[in-house]
């Protein structure tokens, strides 16, 4: 008597990466103004994590003797 956690056979193991139920619209293509503005954004937060340190710097330099 086969239990119920076994699988049969003639059953195939399920693909969890199937994309058959998902519509045929497909993916959008990458362009280069979006590469162009992660690399913006990435830009921008560098800048600003800069500014924060130097910051953080100067005020602790006027408050420390």
């Amino acid at each position: 008597m086969p239990q119920a956690d076994e699988p049969a056979d003639d059953d195939e193991p399920a693909d969890l990466f199937d994309r058959d139920d998902e519509d045929e619209s497909g993916a959008p293509i990458p362009g280069w103004l979006g590469a162009i503005g992660q690399m913006i954004g990435a830009v921008l937060v560098v800048v600003a994590l800069v500014a924060l340190f130097i910051g953080a710097a100067v005020a602790l330099r006027r408050r420390l003797p």
